[in-house]
Parts: structure tokens; C-alpha cells; sequence
């Protein structure tokens, strides 16, 4: 095998598999990537054996070929050649592969192709899916996931592609971020249903990047496909039974709150540092055309602060996790904000109002204060 590249194209698809590579893995070859170089192409592997991304970039290869270098060690060469470099690396006897640029040189320890894992073969694709869409989705609900991995079924979001919508939703337990968008999926007629794991949504949401381009997805029975163009990535089917969301998202909520977003979390980070943190609640009173959020703690004081709002009704107290709440505040993306609540006991709906063609429902339980 011996092939060139630019060291700037090679850098940027290094770049993308390193959130992949297992950094103390007990398995060597997973701290490894891919290379097969052939026709006018190089391809790169990279593998956890849950997430699996398959990238690559235009080459001048001049003897086709295979072999398997450290990720991490390849990275920190590359890094940190001269920008615009060109890079040549040959596969020389017993594993060891050669890499020149201008005036340096390295020879690097590879391990045999063949202890490399295998990639499944992709299914053909579901539906199509603008990449945009498919991150602000991610945004919008990834930061609800629990962090406790006992819960294998919350460990990621609920995908669901239904004949005329697609909805992303993510839960911990204790709240519950739902995103939909009207969207025709030709040759759908059923709902499909997927669970993706946490760091399959972080990878995709670094393989889409900023570019405005559709994600073809598809599924088998334990894995899930993402392709973007020449890049493809492999996931893992996360087991288990995500809880039926539905019955979640309070219906009879009929008191109805307009607040500013920046002036809502604005008083909710000041209020929280006088928040006691074992119980992590702020109390928040409504009254007509004001709210009011208050916190105490008996080793640090008690903060209160007034805010304005649109609401009319009977007065209305409940207590919520200020963390729960700034998570929402900060990725909804509009000025404004609807909350609705029935009583200090049921769980509070709040939405953002416009900025967005999205349907973005966030669900939050209260706590006692």
C-alpha cells in the first residue's frame, strides 16, 4: 500500500472519528483505524463496536492496499504538520507503515488488517432526512437523556418516523423534551420507531456539521445508518421499551403563563444560587401579571426575585429543578416563552413561542420546597 493525501484533507476526516476511538479500550485494534486505499480513494474506519463511522478523501494512491494505525497517534502526527502539507504513507514488511511530509519522517507500528471488525452492510434507507432538522432536533432534546446508565432505555432518544411527521423525544424521568415537524416520508405508511444511543447522536450531530445536506437513514434489526454524502455512521439498535410519552404530556393544564426567556432565566440563575443542593428546587409564584421565584437554604440565605409576566388567574405556587428549567431556557431559541400549569402538583408544559417551525414541547415534574 502506498497512497498521498493533502494533510488538511486527511486532518479533517481524523478529526471526525476520534469521538468513535476507544481511548482505554482492552482490545488494541479499537484503538486503531481503517485504511484502504484504492483507486482514487482512501477510505478510514473507526469503531467502538457500538458506533462505527466509516469517512474518507480523494487520494493518489499508487499501490492499493490495507492496513491499521493508532487514531490517536495518526491524529497528533497530522495536527501537527505544516497546513497545506502533502502526506505519504507506505505500508512497509512485518506491519510497519512509513509516513513523509516535506522534511519529516515516522515509521509507525500497525496491527494486521485482518483483527480489524467487521461493518455490517447498510440497509436500505428509510427516509431522508434535511440535516438541519436532524441536529436541531438532537439539540433540542439530547440534554433530557438520564445520566444514569442503569436506565438502558432512557440512555438515549426516541426516533419516530410516522406518515407525515417525524419526533424526536428524550426522557429522564424526571422531564421530558419532544420536538416534531411535519415532514411527508414517501413510501412510509407505518410508524417506525428507533432508539438512539447518546453518543450516536453526539457523532451525528459532528458528521452533519454545519452543512445544510440530507441524512439518507436506515435500520436493520440491531443496527441503525446515517450517510451524509461519502460518510456514513453505524449504530447499535439501544434495547428496551422507551416509555410511552404520551401519557406524560399533561393535557388539562388550563392556566396559561407568557414570559420573556431572557428575563425567565435571567431570575432563575440568580435565584438558584441561594437553592439548598440536595434538594435543588426554586418555588415559583404566580400572580396576575407578576411571578415571583424564590430559594432558601438554611446554611446560605434566601434569594427572591420579581418578574413580569402575562397571566391572569388565581394565584399559583410550585416548585421546579432551576437546572431543568435553564436547560430549556437556553436551547429553545425564542424570545418568548409559554408555561402551562394546573397546580402546584402536576407537571408544568412549557413551549417556546415562535422563532421556530418546530413543535417543541418540554415537560418538567415539580418538587417540593
Amino acid at each position: 500500500m502506498k497512497f498521498t493525501v493533502t494533510r488538511n484533507s486527511l486532518l479533517n476526516e481524523l478529526n471526525l472519528v476520534q469521538g468513535v476511538i476507544e481511548k482505554k479500550s482492552t482490545i488494541p485494534i479499537l484503538s486503531n483505524i481503517l485504511l484502504e486505499a484504492s483507486g482514487d480513494h482512501l477510505e478510514i474506519t473507526a469503531t467502538d463496536l457500538d458506533v462505527t463511522i466509516r469517512c474518507g478523501c480523494s487520494a493518489s494512491v499508487a499501490e492499493e492496499g490495507t492496513t491499521t494505525l493508532s487514531a490517536r497517534r495518526l491524529f497528533d502526527i497530522v495536527r501537527l504538520l505544516p497546513d497545506g502539507a502533502d502526506v505519504e504513507l507506505s505500508l512497509l514488511e512485518n506491519d510497519w507503515v512509513e509516513l513523509h511530509s516535506g522534511n519529516s519522517e515516522y515509521k509507525i507500528v500497525a496491527l494486521p488488517k485482518e483483527n480489524f471488525p467487521s461493518v455490517p452492510e447498510a440497509a436500505p434507507a428509510t427516509a431522508s432526512i434535511p440535516g438541519n432538522l436532524l441536529r436541531n432536533m438532537i439539540q433540542r432534546t439530547m440534554f433530557a437523556i438520564t445520566q444514569e446508565e442503569s436506565r438502558y432505555s432512557l440512555n438515549g432518544a426516541l426516533l419516530a418516523l410516522l406518515p407525515g411527521e417525524i419526533r424526536m423525544v428524550a426522557t429522564d424521568g424526571h422531564r421530558l423534551a419532544l420536538v416534531a415537524k411535519s415532514m411527508e416520508i414517501p413510501g412510509l405508511d407505518v410508524e417506525v420507531r428507533s432508539l438512539i444511543p447518546r453518543k450516536t447522536l453526539v457523532e451525528i450531530q459532528k458528521l452533519i456539521g454545519d452543512q445544510d445536506a440530507t441524512v439518507e437513514f436506515g435500520r436493520d434489526e440491531n443496527h441503525l445508518f446515517f450517510t451524509l454524502g461519502n460518510r456514513r455512521l453505524v449504530s447499535r439498535v439501544l434495547a428496551g421499551q422507551f416509555p410511552n410519552y404520551e401519557l406524560v404530556i399533561p393535557r388539562e393544564n388550563d392556566k396559561f403563563i407568557v414570559a420573556s426567556t431572557k428575563d425567565f432565566g435571567d431570575a432563575i440563575r440568580r435565584t438558584a444560587i441561594m437553592s439548598d443542593e440536595k434538594l435543588r428546587a426554586i418555588r415559583l409564584s404566580f400572580k396576575s401579571g407578576t411571578l415571583e421565584l424564590t430559594a432558601s437554604c438554611a446554611e446560605a440565605g434566601e434569594a427572591r426575585e420579581i418578574v413580569p409576566v402575562e397571566f391572569e388567574g388565581s394565584n399559583l405556587d410550585i416548585g421546579f429543578n432551576p437546572l431543568y428549567l435553564l436547560d430549556f431556557v437556553g436551547i429553545c431559541g425564542s424570545d418568548s416563552i409559554s408555561i402551562a400549569l394546573k397546580d402546584g402538583e402536576t407537571q408544568g408544559l412549557i413551549r417556546p413561542i415562535g422563532g421556530s417551525d418546530l413543535d417543541y414541547r418540554y415537560v418538567v415534574m415539580p418538587m417540593k420546597f
